[in-house]
């Protein structure tokens, strides 16, 4: 077995799948160290990528880069991969006010946001499915990953690789010197993609990486939904048949690390709200996304030693940032192009005291 390799990845959540597949597409060779936990955010997200986000509604940052080439990239991974995993699929959001519905008319002329609306409803446009008395907005250039099936395939990929190793990172086996050593394997660099784990090694431990606890309800609907619905909470489909992803919420530190009844009183009360159509709850699960104070991901080098670096804080948006980000890091690793300063390390340098 070959000894060597170009990049060592911790972790295989939404941020090291998207790397690892995007630098061996390049020809790089990687080893990824995962150990799959009970709660990762990875594994229970909904995987809604969604261009127009937010309580009012707005479009998401960098959204005319960002949502045209996840597309792309999750289509090719597709087609290497003979596995089915993406879906494109309008999302509809219900206006809560006259207000609202005029406000989009207006917001609708804008040549910024075009692309990304399929329409504006009048209505009661879905009344038999949701509660839309003011109608709704119809969104493009959306859709939702099957998160647990697209990390499955690039698990199993990089196995077939021989790339992958599914234990625990120790800190105690990895030597950095000019390269990196761990255990018996040599690396030209090193990049920490576990979540909130990279806190638990020193070098990182400086980054402002916050937990944001996230509760979700899945709910079987015997009557097929006719879009993505989404106000207050989202309707997404699962991996089951007539079954649906319904969430979710947003608790910072200090939390309960398990399921409440808060948190399903909460969403099953919005998702009543929401649609009309009969649906019986049939589980709950929580996990934990890692989060930054200015909501951006964090990507770069550790200030002393430059092949040590991270790849993380995507939060709640990790299918949409994945991918785009993972490029933009794999370029920079081959000397094309700069980290954007607003994802760049180095914006929380003032933090670092050596």
């Amino acid at each position: 077995m070959n000894q060597k390799r170009d990049y060592l990845i911790i972790g295989q959540g939404l941020a090291g799948s998207a790397l690892a597949w995007e630098l061996m597409q390049r020809g790089k060779s990687v080893m990824v160290i995962d150990q799959p936990t009970a709660n990762r955010a990875s594994a229970v997200a909904a995987g809604l990528f969604n261009p127009i986000t937010g309580r009012v509604m707005t479009k998401a940052w960098k959204a005319d880069l960002i949502f045209p080439f996840l597309q792309k990239f999750y289509h090719h991974a597709e087609k290497v991969l003979n596995k089915k995993f993406f879906f494109a699929l309008p999302i509809y959001c219900p206006f809560l006010t006259l207000q609202e519905r005029n406000q989009w008319k207006l917001k609708s002329e804008s040549s910024g946001l075009k692309e990304f609306l399929h329409a504006i409803h009048g209505p009661e446009a879905f009344t038999h499915q949701v509660v839309d008395p003011f109608g709704g907005i119809e969104i493009a250039q959306s859709g939702y990953l099957r998160v647990n099936l697209w990390m499955s395939a690039i698990r199993d990929f990089l196995r077939e690789k021989g790339s992958l190793q599914q234990d625990s990172f120790l800190e105690q086996d990895l030597s950095i010197d000019d390269g990196i050593r761990y255990k018996e394997y040599y690396f030209t660099k090193i990049i920490f993609c576990n979540g909130l784990c990279a806190l638990d090694t020193h070098r990182f431990r400086w980054l402002p990486l916050e937990p944001l606890k996230g509760e979700m309800l899945e709910v079987r609907i015997l009557a097929k939904p006719e879009r993505i619905y989404n106000q207050g909470v989202y309707l997404v489909p699962s991996d089951g048949e007539h079954v649906f992803k319904v969430g979710a919420t947003y608790e910072h530190s200090p939390f309960a690390e398990d399921i409440t009844q808060g948190a399903r009183e909460e969403l099953g009360a919005k998702l009543r709200a929401l649609i009309r159509l009969p649906y019986e709850i049939i589980h709950q699960e929580w996990g934990i996304r890692p989060t930054t104070s200015d909501r951006r991901p964090l990507l770069g080098a550790h200030p002393q030693n430059k092949n040590v670096i991270i790849f993380n804080g995507l939060g709640t948006k990790g299918v949409s940032l994945a991918p785009y980000f993972a490029h933009q890091l794999a370029d920079w690793l081959d000397g094309k192009g700069d980290l954007s300063a607003e994802v760049n390390i180095n914006r929380f340098k003032a933090l670092y005291s050596g």
